[in-house]
């Protein structure tokens, strides 16, 4: 769960620092939120690759070299002395985060028992939904007080620790399944799981054509300033939180497939709230019940959809997640290119209902896989 924290923290960094990244080497808001759309898209494609070249790999020591890989990124990245530089580190490091997240989640699979197996997973993922609570609105906050490169110093940090507490803590000797071409066949020819992945791409898509700008769109809509940006982005983390807590102890009970639907519920009723704020005169009181709501489910989400996919296929499970982190990214990357596009074209204020479009799509098709296929 803390690997998680540390992997989300610099995943999401960018979004914290958009403002003081682009002040630091002169260029717009659109240009920095390509840090997470690249990352992104080259997350697409090492998550499903790095999990079949790694597979053999005992998971304790795969977890902890992902986690250096992460450290030493970090580290390189406070002394980027260009924009370019800063986007070219963040691509080198990018395949700890491939790694862990995916592979963490089969790595519980495979020392808890079937019954506790959804809300383990959920409870690790936790560190995402922390992430989102205390380390994007601590790195917004340092970045905007002693410079962007400390954050990414703090975060170089976090990561030395991490990697120290996952070495020690997680058992020896812990190795996957085989993932042999036959098993990644049958996953790329199972139709219910395809149904599960198109549903957290179009979900994250959705929450990403917002995400990465949601600083700045703060500082336009609200003329929020750095302290009232990091509380802000704390509400929607903490949600993320709290969401997460309620749905590690419940998913056992509902199931993995009713638990993402009222999950997507909520976030499209936050990010249709968030949507509308800037067209009302109570936009403050719009935009924190819209982050709450989305934070609330966010999060969430997709942990329960990594359980969902487990359930459909166990013996797949390291094969299954994989593809569906790549999808998760593919996502982001889709969401956040469509968001810069609207952004340099002038139509900012439609991308929240962009979002809120994309978030339907993806609930309906979330309820297709429950109706057809109890999945």
């Amino acid at each position: 769960m803390f690997g998680n924290f540390v992997i989300g923290a610099g995943v999401l960094a960018p979004a914290g620092l958009l403002l003081q990244i682009g002040e630091a080497f002169a260029v717009d808001v659109a240009t920095v939120g390509t840090l997470i759309a690249y990352g992104a898209a080259l997350l697409c494609l090492q998550a499903p690759l790095l999990a079949f070249a790694t597979n053999k790999f005992d998971r304790r020591w795969l977890l902890t070299g992902a986690l250096i890989l992460y450290a030493i990124g970090h580290f390189a990245s406070a002394f980027a002395t260009s924009f370019e530089m800063l986007l070219v580190t963040r691509l080198a490091m990018i395949g700890g985060a491939a790694v862990f997240t995916p592979q963490a989640a089969s790595a519980v699979s495979l020392f808890m028992s079937p019954e506790r197996r959804a809300g383990a997973i959920a409870f690790i993922f936790l560190g995402w939904g922390l992430a989102s609570t205390i380390a994007i609105p601590l790195t917004s906050l340092i970045a905007a007080r002693i410079g962007w490169s400390m954050s990414y110093v703090a975060m170089a940090c976090l990561c030395v620790v991490a990697t120290v507490c996952v070495f020690l803590t997680l058992p020896r000797n812990l190795i996957a399944p085989r993932l042999s071409f036959a098993t990644w066949g049958k996953v790329l020819t199972n139709g219910r799981i395809w149904l599960v992945l198109g549903v957290t791409g179009i979900f994250i898509a959705g929450q990403f054509t917002e995400y990465p700008f949601i600083a700045a769109k703060l500082k336009e809509n609200l003329r929020a300033g750095p302290e009232m940006i990091a509380g802000l982005l704390a509400i929607y983390g903490l949600a993320g939180v709290v969401g997460s807590v309620m749905s590690a102890r419940a998913i056992d009970r509902l199931g993995a497939p009713a638990t993402v639907s009222i999950c997507l519920g909520a976030v499209l009723i936050g990010l249709g709230l968030w949507a509308s704020a800037g067209l009302f005169s109570t936009a403050t009181f719009l935009t924190i019940v819209g982050l709450l709501l989305w934070g609330c489910g966010g999060g969430p989400a997709i942990s329960a959809q990594q359980a969902r996919l487990i359930a459909v296929d166990p013996v797949a499970a390291s094969a299954s997640v994989a593809m569906n982190t790549s999808i998760l990214y593919a996502g982001q990357a889709l969401g956040a290119f469509i968001g810069a596009f609207m952004l340099t074209h002038g139509q900012s204020k439609f991308i929240g209902f962009v979002a809120v479009g994309l978030l339907s799509v993806a609930l309906l098709l979330s309820q297709t896989a429950r109706w057809l296929f109890k999945a």
